[in-house]
């Protein structure tokens, strides 16, 4: 049961996925009385549903610096607090399956060699010896040995359970119903368990965020997006990596596809060619996982892995991410004082989460945001401009 929330914070976090998660805990560490509001369970949306690779390869080559920080906090998470979250270190294989898309791996691994990362090209030969059941018909295999993943809804779980150490109070089932103002400002939020005033307010509710900031006259360019997935019956280790897309088509440039192993046993695995429309509200709803990406995410499996072909399924599901015109977050001050966003990862936020983190601790603090505050600031949208 959730205590009594307390009446005044520093700062109060709305949003117990990941990325909020992830911003109260560094705001509870840097000493900063946090309060973490989630309207239902920590890690019951998009977060718990993750895949949760870790990883810089064929991402937004901007925000490369980033992307290599990111996957250093994560693993000093998993080392100062024990792997509570299942890290793994398994790199990740991006096939090709068209000559013509050769091309498209190689410049990506020109521009990640040049930042000092090691991606490599591999003929298929070598593409299965680091995944032997890689049998289908591929014509060649970006490598990047570095990226890893985690448990998702374990890396919620670890992070709060982290801040509750350093004095984060955290409150599930807590919907917020608005924002408290005074003037321009924003002093706090409302809920039905009572308000809480705070000189600082954070949005980390993902798809959720908009509704929140239309609610202090702020339109945020951040909708939702369906994200799918498929889980198997658990087996033997069968996966060594993370296995993605690497073509022009229902690739990295179009769709995406993602297959891995996690430690309980299931194969989890996707294949998007052609993103499903977005229905207004639809993330308050049980969707069902359409027809169309069941048979695009079967037959992708099973013509990569023909030894899979018997496979049998458990569940599926879906979930909504937050996604923003350019993929990039938001992450910073809003126009209205006291009002701060961290949100539209475009269903990368996990990786990404304890950067934006230690980016929104900095501001808070009034301390130098450092070198890459421009690629999320909310400004650089004009609706958004002050």
């Amino acid at each position: 049961m959730n205590a009594v929330l307390p009446g005044t914070a520093d700062v109060v976090v709305v949003g117990g996925g990941i990325v909020g998660t992830a911003v109260a805990r560094q705001l509870a560490r840097d000493g900063l009385r946090t309060v973490l509001l989630e309207r239902g369970a920590f890690g019951g949306a998009v977060s718990g549903a993750s895949l949760a690779c870790l990883g810089t390869h064929m991402h937004n080559l901007d925000e490369l610096g980033v992307l290599v920080e990111a996957c250093r906090m994560w693993t000093e998470l998993s080392d100062t607090l024990g792997d509570p979250f299942e890290y793994h270190h398994c790199g990740q294989l991006r096939f090709i399956m068209r000559e013509a898309d050769i091309a498209v791996a190689q410049r990506w691994i020109a521009s990640e060699r040049a930042f000092g990362l090691p991606p490599e090209l591999l003929e298929p030969e070598a593409v299965r010896k680091i995944e032997p059941l890689l049998t289908g018909p591929i014509v060649a295999a970006s490598w990047s040995p570095g990226d890893a993943t985690v448990n998702p809804f374990l890396a919620v779980r670890a992070l709060l359970a982290d801040g509750r150490r350093h004095g984060l109070s955290a409150f599930h089932s807590v919907p917020v119903l608005g924002l408290l103002e005074d003037g321009d400002t924003i002093t706090g939020v409302r809920t039905a368990s009572g308000d809480i005033s705070a000189p600082r307010v954070v949005l980390a509710a993902g798809p959720w965020t908009a509704r929140l900031a239309a609610d202090a006259g702020v339109a945020i360019p951040v909708r939702p997006r369906q994200a799918q997935c498929l889980a198997s019956v658990r087996r033997p280790p069968t996966l060594r990596a993370v296995i993605g897309a690497c073509e022009s088509m229902g690739g990295v440039e179009s769709g995406y596809t993602q297959i891995q192993q996690a430690r309980s046993g299931q194969i989890l695995f996707n294949t998007v060619v052609a993103p499903e429309a977005t229905r207004p509200d639809s993330e308050d709803r049980i969707n069902e996982v359409p027809s169309r990406f069941v048979r695009d995410s079967i037959r992708m499996l099973c013509t990569l892995f023909p030894s899979l072909v018997d496979l049998l399924l458990l569940r599926s599901w879906v979930r909504f991410e937050a996604v923003s015109p350019d993929d990039r977050f938001l992450t910073g001050n809003l126009a209205r004082p006291g009002l701060m966003i961290a949100a539209g990862d475009n269903g990368t936020g996990f990786c990404r989460a304890p950067f934006m983190a230690g980016l929104i601790s900095r501001m808070v603090r009034g301390l130098d945001p450092g070198p890459f505050a421009g690629l999320y600031d909310p400004a650089r949208f004009a609706e958004l401009r002050p």
